[in-house]
């Protein structure tokens, strides 16, 4: 394994966050984790649901609680 930033391989371990290993590099200091998964992105089709709900009157946080995506990413859908 090597540090994605210096390429370093003099790397050890640095605890666990959210079930993930994180890894410390010896060289830069630089924090890391061996794999980064991206969220997926919310369909089109799951956004103009929210959005027709959101012109209907319902408000971000109901929105949030219905279809399970947090208010804040409406609110940014929105502007």
């Amino acid at each position: 394994m090597q540090c994605p930033e210096c390429g370093s391989t003099s790397i050890s371990k640095n605890g666990r966050q959210r079930g993930k290993q994180n890894y410390l590099c010896k060289a830069c200091r630089r924090q890391f984790i061996e794999t980064y998964d991206p969220p997926s992105p919310y369909s089109d089709e799951f956004k103009r649901e929210c959005l027709k709900m959101y012109a209907n009157g319902m408000g971000f946080r109901s929105i949030e609680r219905v279809k399970g995506v947090h208010h804040t990413t409406v609110i940014t859908w929105v502007i």
